[in-house]
């Protein structure tokens, strides 16, 4: 097992998830040295560490799931419906990061502040495209 996929198995209990409600999600390139340094923070601002989802490389992708394989009939059909429109292109792009190697990591936010202090902290770390997932929307942040 490489260290990406170390990350992705010790950080990420949650198994698939259809769509992240009340999420910040970013892309970290350099998963090796950027998700650490992001978990760090993330405990420093007392974020519970059942709230943070890491997916990296192919273990990641698989449990990721874009097209739902291996969760049921009701996750590929969920996927199924999210590949039109923003929700699809949103999916597409981090499967792409996924399979060169990134990570994607996310935290479960329960308000307007956690929101915006963990898009700083994956901003800080160098993380990109970093979105906060709400009911039936997604905001750029």
């Amino acid at each position: 097992m490489t260290n990406e996929e170390e990350l992705t198995v010790s950080a990420n209990r949650h198994g698939f998830v259809g769509y992240p409600t009340d999420h910040v999600y970013g892309i970290v390139d350099n998963p090796a040295k950027d998700v650490p340094e992001i978990m760090g923070d993330l405990l420093a601002l007392d974020v519970a560490t059942e709230a943070i989802h890491v997916y990296c490389c192919q273990k990641g992708l698989e449990e990721l799931a874009p097209s739902g394989k291996g969760y049921g009939l009701k996750a590929r059909v969920q996927r199924i419906l999210q590949t039109i429109g923003y929700e699809g292109e949103q999916l597409r792009r981090v499967q792409r990061e996924l399979e060169k190697g990134h990570a994607v990591v996310g935290v479960a936010v329960d308000d307007r502040e956690a929101k915006k202090a963990v898009a700083a902290v994956l901003h800080k770390r160098g993380g990109h495209d970093v979105h906060y997932y709400a009911r039936f929307t997604i905001e750029d942040l």
